[in-house]
């Protein structure tokens, strides 16, 4: 009796077989858990507790919109506020004690023993068009701000305090 030819008997058939339902399996994931943000970010808050409200428009799969809580600015001795939506590094201080620092979000770094000029300069780590705002306060109020949206731009200031 002929013996009919199985094609799962060559090695190559299962291998393409194994790697076609991985790749289904993976896109399926990815529509289905959101695969990430159009702008590259991650999609968390930066800081604060954030809230969530459902949006409903006609043919289009409602989202949850995550609000940031609003900055607390700090009354008293001097801090460097660094805003932006993305990562951000750089440094901030005075002449001969300037701290580096990368992060994100909306963020306060106070100014040790601060006298004389206090200096921030600070750069986006992303492409994307949202505005970076540097400021420096003392005693709550703000002395001096910079902003940038170009992509991987830099805003600077110093303020004699």
């Amino acid at each position: 009796m002929r013996r009919r030819k199985d094609p799962f008997e060559k090695p190559g058939v299962i291998i393409a077989a194994v790697v076609g339902i991985i790749a289904v399996i993976v896109i399926a994931l990815v529509f289905f858990m959101g695969g990430g943000s159009p702008d590259g970010s991650s999609g968390q808050p930066a800081t604060g507790s954030p809230s969530s409200q459902q949006s409903s428009v006609t043919g289009v799969a409602p989202t949850a919109l995550r609000t940031q809580a609003p900055v607390t600015v700090p009354q008293e001795d001097v801090y460097v506020r660094v805003s932006y939506i993305g990562g951000f590094s750089g440094e901030y201080g005075t002449e001969g004690n300037m701290t580096t620092m990368r992060n994100s979000g909306d963020r306060f770094f106070i100014v040790e023993n601060a006298t004389g000029d206090v200096s921030a300069t600070f750069r986006k780590e992303d492409g994307s068009g949202h505005e970076l705002v540097v400021e420096i306060y003392k005693d709550g109020q703000s002395l001096l701000s910079a902003t940038n949206s170009s992509s991987f731009g830099e805003a600077s200031v110093t303020a004699t305090v």
